[in-house]
């Protein structure tokens, strides 16, 4: 949908710099983002958790399933941040060779449907997901980090 002006508090701001260290990634990676600038989870949770832990961001203008994993491999991409409707543009997207021979390892995000979450792993090898969810005007978020 539209942008929607939430007041951000400082504070909030400066706990994103940790969001990619909470969720396993670290400054040897490459973070995939194709998510809006203008959202909480595209700006703070994205690229300020790169300056934080020191990652490559890899910025997408748009997503494109159809290019998703050659951009990976020609990146180096090893986590990508998703709102779960991306996975299941690239679960939905036709059956290709090569799309296990990738170097990611993780996916963070939220909105990811269990059948999509069983799908993407079958067919795209054993990365990593780990759902979050925390909402911009709120002060509690969530991971799971059991799988």
């Amino acid at each position: 949908g539209l942008p929607k002006a939430a007041r951000v508090s400082h504070l909030k701001s400066v706990m994103c710099l940790s969001f990619y260290e909470l969720v396993g990634a670290s400054s040897r990676d490459v973070v995939y983002l194709a998510l809006p600038l203008y959202h909480m989870a595209g700006s703070l949770l994205g690229v300020v958790g790169c300056l934080g832990i020191g990652a490559t961001c890899v910025l997408k203008e748009k997503f494109s399933a159809s290019h998703f994993w050659d951009d990976c491999r020609a990146e180096g991409v090893t986590v990508f941040q998703y709102i779960g409707e991306l996975c299941r543009y690239l679960v939905n997207q036709p059956q290709r060779p090569g799309e296990r021979q990738h170097g990611l390892r993780l996916a963070v995000g939220s909105g990811l449907r269990p059948d999509v979450w069983q799908s993407f792993q079958q067919r795209f090898g054993p990365v990593r997901i780990v759902e979050t969810y925390g909402m911009s005007e709120g002060n509690v978020t969530l991971f799971n980090y059991t799988g």
